[in-house]
């Protein structure tokens, strides 16, 4: 695994910080668990099954980058879907770095949106959304032409993804062709 994990900064800077600047467990388990100690297994189990007081602490204390780094980034990419969809409504608004963080490591890009059914869902709507993920403002022709898919393919992942609420269509003339660019939502 590379020695840099994506951090996230106030103003959405993408900035790395090393491992060696991240502080031992011991210290950064104090800072949210100020008064227990919490062994670094049982935080990790505890936040896969969405615990309701270690988990939004854990969003509410830790930087991101140290939630990765204990967690680990497969783990993170893996379950921040569902870890995000069972915080309460108090604890959410804290999540949106680490929105951006697991969209920065699924997608490369800073604004894919973490749902529950992200994993479950058809392989080619998911390479459909990550495209657009990362080249937003392309239109259905082209993500087709990238993705080697049939037009009639692409049109039906992008009403699909449009329907769920995942993407956003905006109607553009260039050229005299009317075209639909399509966006994150």
């Amino acid at each position: 695994m590379n020695s840099n994990i994506p951090r996230v900064g106030s103003c959405g800077a993408d900035a790395m910080k090393p491992r060696s600047e991240i502080e031992p467990w011991e210290v950064v388990s104090k800072k949210v668990y100020w008064d227990r100690e919490v062994a670094l297994d049982k935080w990790q189990k505890m936040l896969s099954v969405g615990h309701p007081s270690y988990l939004p602490d854990a969003v509410a204390t830790m930087e991101v980058v140290e939630f990765i780094h204990f967690y680990g980034a497969q783990r993170f990419v893996a379950d921040w879907p569902a870890l995000r969809a069972s915080l309460s409504a108090a604890a959410i608004g804290q999540a949106a770095t680490y929105d951006m963080a697991w969209s920065r490591l699924v997608s490369g890009g800073w604004n894919l949106k973490p749902t529950k059914d992200f994993h479950t869902m058809p392989k080619r709507r998911k390479q459909f959304l990550l495209c657009v993920a990362r080249s937003p403002g392309k239109s259905i022709y082209e993500l087709a032409k990238d993705l080697g898919l049939q037009y009639r393919r692409a049109h039906e992942h992008a009403q699909r993804l449009i329907n769920e609420g995942k993407l956003r269509a905006a109607e553009v003339v260039e050229g005299g062709h009317r075209k639909r660019k399509l966006y994150p939502c």
